[in-house]
């Protein structure tokens, strides 16, 4: 999967996609110039687009490679911790308000769970629920790199 930003993101908007593109083992590329049909071309599967309000990465897209919206989030981030990781699969723990796979996690069917106490993965993303809201928290190894806050009615397609 290929993830970019909107044209000018902010550094804490290029910050967060970093660590997601590390953290998901997607691809990032700096957007620059590049207008849709580009990033189109250069996505093999899916791309995935980081969007920002006032300066604050707020939106995350994905899309398929016939330009079809598959996932929308609004979301609210924690502080981004650079952590270095390696390029294992990412499973999410508690039932996520999305299907995993449109993000390329192992899926959360008895296969992809069995598969990922096998591997004994790293990385992490546990889903909890407060008050309305979805947390996901993204760690590696025993460090969280970083939160998302998602309102329950914020997620589409």
């Amino acid at each position: 999967m290929l993830l970019t930003t909107s044209r000018k993101p902010s550094r804490r908007t290029r910050s967060l996609a970093k660590a997601l593109a590390r953290f998901m083992n997607w691809t990032y590329i700096n957007r620059g110039k590049k207008s849709m049909d580009d990033l189109f071309e250069m996505c093999d599967d899916k791309l995935a687009i980081l969007k920002e309000v006032k300066g604050n990465p707020a939106f995350l897209e994905v899309y398929d490679k016939n330009r079809n919206l598959l996932l929308r989030i609004r979301f609210s981030v924690s502080n981004v911790e650079k952590v270095k990781m390696d390029d294992s699969p990412v499973v999410f723990i508690g039932k996520a308000p999305f299907d995993p796979l449109i993000l390329n996690a192992l899926p959360q069917d008895k296969a992809g769970l069995k598969l990922a106490r096998k591997l004994n993965t790293p990385k992490r993303v546990y889903v909890r629920r407060k008050n309305g809201w979805i947390e996901l928290e993204f760690y590696f190894k025993d460090v969280m790199v970083f939160k998302m806050r998602i309102r329950g009615d914020k997620i589409g397609g």
